[in-house]
């Protein structure tokens, strides 16, 4: 059985890529617990391949795969547009979410926070094992800044 995918979405991809950001450390945080769960095994890290492109950080998003935006998933989005208040990038990433059947999304974008999606969160900062507010028993090993030398 596969592990579950999560989303990284381009709001979390700019904050963990970019030491300036407001939210950098909490991304930072957030994304050493996927990556430990990753390497256990326990789930499958996925971005928009155009929001991967967007951020030029290729070995810091080694561990990512790509979900390619194709000809369907923008009709299903526009349709989404048409029948509702969303906007398009937000209509395509709610497509890949539904169609790739992603169980959390890790996201700075409070616009996505009112969909019926559930949200990865920043974890306390004295359990540096939790992911999504639950205690996954995760090592703490992954280092996000290169080694001085």
């Amino acid at each position: 059985m596969n592990p579950p995918s999560y989303l990284l979405d381009l709001s979390f991809l700019i904050a963990l890529a970019d030491s300036n950001d407001d939210k950098h450390d909490d991304a930072k945080a957030i994304y050493t617990a996927l990556v430990d769960d990753f390497v256990e095994q326990r789930c499958l890290l996925v971005a928009r391949a155009d929001h991967l492109e967007a951020v030029e950080s290729p070995d810091l998003f080694a561990a990512i795969d790509k979900l390619h935006i194709a000809r369907q998933h923008r009709s299903a989005a526009a349709d989404l547009v048409e029948r509702s208040d969303v906007g398009l990038e937000d209509a395509i990433t709610m497509v890949l979410i539904h169609r790739c059947r992603i169980r959390k999304v890790a996201t700075f974008n409070e616009a996505l926070a009112r969909y019926d999606i559930e949200l990865i969160s920043a974890p306390p900062t004295d359990a540096p094992n939790f992911v999504a507010g639950e205690d996954l028993g995760v090592s703490a090993t992954t280092k996000l800044e290169p080694e001085a030398g």
